[in-house]
This record gives C-alpha cells, sequence and structure tokens, in this order.
C-alpha cells in the first residue's frame, strides 16, 4: 500500500501541484505586463491566453478571495494558494504517506 500510495503522489500528484505553480507564476507575470502596459488585452492571443489561466486560476482564487480580502492592489490570495500548494505537495503528502508504511518489528 505504500508503495503505491507513493508512486501516485510521485507520478502523478507531485508533478499536477509543481504545473499548478507554474500556472500561477504566469498568471502573476501576465497580470504584471498587463497592468505595466507591456501587452494589451486588445491582442487576440493575450486575450486567449489570460482567458485559459482565468478559467484555470478563478475557481481556485474566489474561495481563498472570500476570507482575505485584497489589501489596497495587492491581492494575497495567489500568494496564499501558491503556498498551500508548497505546503501540500512538500510537506503534507510525504509525512501523510509516510505514516502509511508498515511498522518493522523486531
Amino acid at each position: 500500500m505504500h508503495s503505491l500510495l507513493w508512486a501516485i503522489y510521485s507520478y502523478f500528484l507531485h508533478p499536477i501541484l509543481s504545473l499548478l505553480l507554474i500556472v500561477i507564476l504566469v498568471y502573476v507575470v501576465m497580470s504584471w505586463l498587463l497592468v505595466g502596459g507591456i501587452i494589451s488585452m486588445h491582442n487576440p492571443t493575450v486575450r486567449q491566453i489570460q482567458s485559459v489561466l482565468d478559467s484555470v486560476m478563478l475557481p481556485l482564487l474566489r474561495p481563498i478571495q472570500r476570507y482575505v480580502p485584497p489589501l489596497g492592489q495587492l491581492d494575497l490570495s495567489v500568494f496564499l494558494l501558491a503556498l498551500g500548494i508548497l505546503f501540500t505537495r512538500d510537506w503534507l503528502l510525504p509525512t501523510i504517506i509516510s505514516f502509511t508504511r508498515p511498522a518493522l518489528h523486531y
């Protein structure tokens, strides 16, 4: 059982959570580029990329935004989501999986 859980974590959950962190990074950089006027929403490619990012990120951010209001122009929900994913990926899941390891009896 321990080997199966570790394989699911290593080959499925860890890569998905890592990919989600990359999507968060792209979402943040894209928002900075839009605010800075470097890219424009008038460009159809930018509009499509932003639409895809919004469809992935907004359902994840809305529950956090209900409890953490923005501080002026700073939205901490993205930061808290990234911290939650890192915590889950790097500590919580490996710890839970390690509890399933059979105890060695001597």
